[in-house]
Order: structure tokens, then C-alpha cells, then sequence
């Protein structure tokens, strides 16, 4: 791995303990031996599992497992713990000795001022949402981010919970408009210096046209204009890497998912 590799995962560890410290409201911080568990209350609590610490044991991790899966269990909540692979490539197949599947692997993609390639495709415009937006704006943006324009059939969180998520200040929501039709979302989280990308989705009739791209780049450049110097994501396949490539984006980990 390259020095600035190396960079950017030892920034994104970084980042992981950050957000750990700094939780949203109404969610609690639990440590099982090496790994860490933000839990949230509500009707659509929010877990998060990781392990952070590079000097993680094989016994810490059969030591634990029991007592996070006790606590899961309690919940009635689904498992899931996920971790930066290439920072710590042996805990994969301690988890897996006790009887955790890999669900996922996806690259982690960081960009950095220098070599950012801003980029915006013709015909596509953006509006940055507010708690105030118009409902419809705020129904588009769940629809599109969580069902894909609701093609799968499945009903999205409700706008209220997305208002919620609005009055976050360090928070940017987007909607794409193409056409005069909502086609696209984006969302990015800042926290010290380093802004997470999450939530690009294009309308799957509307793919193509340079929507996802257009709204990165503008997540990014704003991050930057406002003193950021870091921005990572995680991309789902081969053609979002190819996106990413092209704004400046260079992959230096893989957030592996287990269950």
C-alpha cells in the first residue's frame, strides 16, 4: 500500500472513532470486548457494530461474540458487524470460525483536495433539502434513496424521520432533478475535517445521465469549499468505482459486512 493509502486508512480509522464519540442524539455507545455498538432507540433504531482497534486477538473476538449476539437477541434485532478489511484482514475469518457469513465486501474510496475532478452533467439540477422543503420533495428523496423510485415495491421511512435527520447541521441532503422529475439523491455527514458520501442513488430509469456523478462532485466541492480535506465512501459495484475513478476517488480498503 502506498504512503498516501496508508494516509487515508489511518484517516478513516480516525474517523470511525469519531463518529463513535460524537453519536447522534438518543443513541448510546456500548464496548463488547473489541467491539464497538452505537445503539439508538425508536421505531427505526439504528445499529451500528465495528471494531477498530488493530491489536484485536482471535480470543477477544470468541471471548465477546456470545455476549453481542445475547445483546442482539434481547433487541430482536439482526447482527452485523463491519470493519475496514485491509486494516484488519485477519478478523474476517475469526468471525467466520464463529459461524458469521461475509454478506458484503465493497471498496473504500477516499478523495482528497489535490486530486479532486469536479464534474457536472448537462440538463441535471440539485436543490439541497431543508426540514422545511416542500413535503413532496422531502416523499421524492425518501422514495428514490430507499426503494430506487419505489420500483421494488417497498414503502420508505417515513418523511418525518427524514426531517429529522434534516436538523443536522453538519449533514447535506440532495435531490437530483432532470427533467423537471426528482431522479437522484446524495447525503453527506462531516465530522472533523472528513465528510462520509452515502445515500447516491439515481432513479433506475433515470440511469446514465451522469446523475450520481453530478451529485457526488457537488457533495465533495462543498465539502472542500468549506475547509474539508477528506471525503470517503464505499462503493456498491464495479461501474459506481468507475464514477468515483473519474471525480478523483482512489480506493485504499474494503468495508467488509458480516452476519
Amino acid at each position: 500500500m502506498t504512503s498516501a493509502r496508508k494516509e487515508d486508512a489511518s484517516r478513516f480509522q480516525q474517523w470511525q472513532r469519531d463518529a463513535l464519540s460524537h453519536r447522534p442524539p438518543g443513541a448510546e455507545l456500548r464496548t463488547v470486548g473489541p467491539f464497538q455498538v452505537e445503539l439508538s432507540t425508536g421505531t427505526d433504531a439504528f445499529t451500528w457494530v465495528t471494531v477498530v482497534d488493530p491489536a484485536v486477538t482471535e480470543s477477544d473476538i470468541h471471548a465477546s461474540v456470545g455476549r453481542l449476539r445475547s445483546m442482539f437477541a434481547r433487541r430482536n434485532k439482526e447482527l452485523e458487524i463491519e470493519f475496514d478489511e485491509r486494516a484488519l484482514p485477519q478478523v474476517g475469518g475469526w468471525l467466520e470460525s464463529c459461524g458469521f457469513h461475509l454478506e458484503e465486501r465493497n471498496p473504500l474510496m477516499a478523495c482528497r483536495p489535490p486530486g479532486f475532478k469536479p464534474f457536472a452533467a448537462a440538463g441535471v439540477t440539485l436543490t439541497q433539502l431543508a426540514a422545511t422543503s416542500p413535503p413532496a420533495d422531502l416523499q421524492a428523496f425518501q422514495t428514490i434513496r430507499w426503494t430506487e423510485g419505489n420500483l421494488s415495491g417497498r414503502v420508505p421511512p417515513p418523511v418525518e424521520r427524514l426531517q429529522q435527520e434534516l436538523a443536522m447541521p453538519s449533514s447535506v441532503y440532495l435531490l437530483a432533478w432532470l427533467e423537471r422529475e426528482p431522479v437522484g439523491t446524495g447525503v453527506s455527514h462531516t465530522l472533523n475535517g472528513a465528510a462520509e458520501i452515502v445515500g447516491i442513488v439515481t432513479r433506475a430509469d433515470r440511469r446514465r445521465r451522469g446523475v450520481a456523478a453530478t451529485v457526488s462532485s457537488e457533495l465533495v466541492s462543498r465539502h472542500f469549499r468549506s475547509g474539508g480535506d477528506f471525503v470517503f465512501l464505499d462503493a456498491a459495484n464495479d461501474e459506481a468505482i468507475r464514477v468515483y475513478e473519474r471525480l478523483g476517488f482512489v480506493e485504499f480498503g474494503a468495508n467488509a459486512v458480516y452476519r
